[in-house]
């Protein structure tokens, strides 16, 4: 059977124990969202269909008027997410970055806009790289090494990000100065 890229963030969220919908886009947000972000919009449709497929189950977790659904992982959906995870099969990258999509038609701004476009996309990835080092401890302590790793890889791919944009400020505005037009 065959899943959505959320249907597998579910799974995997699920794997690490059982959980609410509530409490997998709180799970993401503070891991995933970082390169693969989800809504509660696709994880409840998600869920429902899991339930339906056999690999999820949910059971009633309501308190008084309370109403909370806790997920679990079943057999069939440990062996699905075993398999999705261990096929080596190359996946095409998508970056969507509305900033960098402005950028490239930096052609329709001033120099100077696009002097502080720039700026804000560093500034943007220092934020990120900042927030990411914030749960550095968090990850570390985890007993699987590879959340940690991607934690790192983060870290490493926004910093380079904001050196990258700071470098180009830089560069542009040598060659504006020098009378060269870029």
């Amino acid at each position: 059977m065959a899943l959505s890229s959320t249907g597998y963030v579910v799974l995997g969220m699920l794997a690490l124990g059982p959980r609410s919908g509530y409490d997998i886009k709180q799970l993401a947000d503070v891991s995933t969202r970082h390169f693969w972000a989800i809504s509660y919009g696709q994880i409840y449709p998600e869920l429902s269909r899991l339930a339906k497929a056999g690999l999820v189950k949910a059971e009633d977790a309501s308190r008084g008027t309370r109403h909370r659904t806790i997920y679990h992982l079943t057999d069939p959906g440990r062996r699905l997410l075993k398999a999705w995870v261990a096929n080596p099969e190359l996946e095409k990258i998508e970056i969507r970055d509305e900033m960098l999509l402005k950028l490239f038609f930096a052609d329709a701004m001033s120099r100077k806009d696009t002097v502080r476009h720039l700026d804000a996309m560093r500034r943007r990835h220092e934020e990120i790289a900042a927030g990411l080092r914030e749960t550095e401890p968090m990850a570390a302590s985890q007993p699987h090494r590879m959340k940690y790793e991607v934690l790192k890889f983060g870290v490493a791919l926004h910093e380079w990000c904001a050196d990258w944009y700071s470098k180009l400020g830089r560069d542009l505005q040598s060659e504006w100065r020098a009378g060269n037009d870029v």
